[in-house]
């Protein structure tokens, strides 16, 4: 068997037919312990942490068939919290059927929240993917720290993005994090072969946080159809020769 980095997750070939995709996220800092940064729910903590890990599966084209938690917490009473929010936001996206393990934290007395997600799913080996020209979208709104907490209503769903993900006219996606819709596109256009360009006047620079925007790629460059079908895109580049 054969492994490999591919932006951030591991793959490695099973045979000609499947690979394993592996991905993680890691939260610190965040939740309802003394020394945490930002005070939110240890259920919101979860939700978010497997969002990010789930939506790099989704964007690769796998579907995920575990799910493994380690955490800075005792069992009980907030590492049963936790493991019950993981399984609830599962069954919602329609994943009731993965099953969840993991760790906890029950010898030492721990003041910081640290929730890990890593999630495996399998795949079809990735084709490249060709052709002289794309558009390139974005689904939903950077933000970072509090401004996640504040702006609940502007987060789109796992849900959301398996809908798109699943849709003929699309071809990729990948997550946003800290360092930028700019930064994510120039790898786009870098493994794409093709040059950017940019067609929005938004700052590409601030911080995604939780993978709370996503880049959408479609092979059709009349973007029309795009839109008429997923009206919550927006057309912000296209990568052409």
């Amino acid at each position: 068997m054969k492994s490999y980095r591919y932006r951030d997750l591991t793959i490695t070939s099973l045979n000609e037919e499947q690979e394993l995709v592996t991905s993680t996220d890691i939260s610190s800092g965040f939740g309802e312990m003394a020394n945490d940064l930002i005070h939110c729910s240890l259920e919101t903590t979860a939700s978010f942490t497997l969002r990010t890990t789930l939506l790099e599966l989704i964007a690769y084209g796998a579907t995920p068939i575990s799910i493994i938690d380690d955490l800075s917490l005792k069992f009980l009473p907030n590492g049963e919290r936790v493991i019950k929010r993981l399984q609830s936001d599962l069954n919602e996206i329609g994943y009731d059927q993965i099953p969840i393990n993991g760790s906890t934290e029950d010898n030492l007395k721990i003041d910081l929240t640290s929730v890990s997600v890593t999630a495996n799913g399998l795949a079809k080996p990735k084709e490249q993917i060709k052709g002289a020209e794309f558009a390139v979208f974005q689904l939903g709104t950077p933000l970072v720290g509090e401004a996640v907490l504040n702006s609940l209503d502007k987060v789109f769903t796992v849900k959301r993005a398996l809908e798109i993900r699943n849709d003929a006219l699309i071809c990729d996606m990948i997550p946003v994090g800290s360092q930028g819709i700019g930064h994510e596109i120039s790898v786009l256009a870098k493994e794409y072969k093709l040059n950017s360009i940019v067609k929005t006047k938004s700052d590409l620079n601030l911080s995604a946080g939780p993978s709370t925007v996503l880049l959408v790629v479609s092979a059709n460059v009349d973007r029309t159809e795009v839109e008429d079908n997923f009206p919550d895109l927006k057309y912000i580049a296209r990568m052409k020769r």
